[in-house]
């Protein structure tokens, strides 16, 4: 269950029944490890895994490389998305480096 703002009521909020999508889910936990630069690892943690038992308890939390495999095929998805915008929507591209030294 999960609280929705209704559109037709100015700050209104009612309960909506949501079903579980076992792939939306990983896709989400993949993307949380990316966004925050978390370690593979991070799922195994027992306090990530009581949370989520208690908030999505219909879940199957995978396992570390099932978690690697999603975030692999994330990037390949993306690599992808690059590609076809690049051929299609990009006329130049333009890559800049910066270098610093200190003594």
């Amino acid at each position: 269950m999960i609280f929705e703002k209704d559109e037709n009521n100015e700050g209104e909020a009612r309960l909506k029944s949501r079903v579980l999508n076992p792939h939306e889910a990983r896709e989400s936990i993949a993307k949380m490890i990316i966004i925050d630069k978390l370690p593979f690892r991070f799922i195994e943690n027992v306090g990530f895994r009581l949370m989520m038992s208690i908030c999505c308890h219909a879940l199957n939390m995978p396992l570390c490389i099932t978690n690697a495999r999603d975030i692999y095929h994330l990037y390949v998805d993306q690599r992808v998305n690059l590609k076809q915008y690049l051929v299609h929507a990009c006329q130049r591209v333009r890559v800049t480096t910066n270098t610093w030294t200190s003594l």
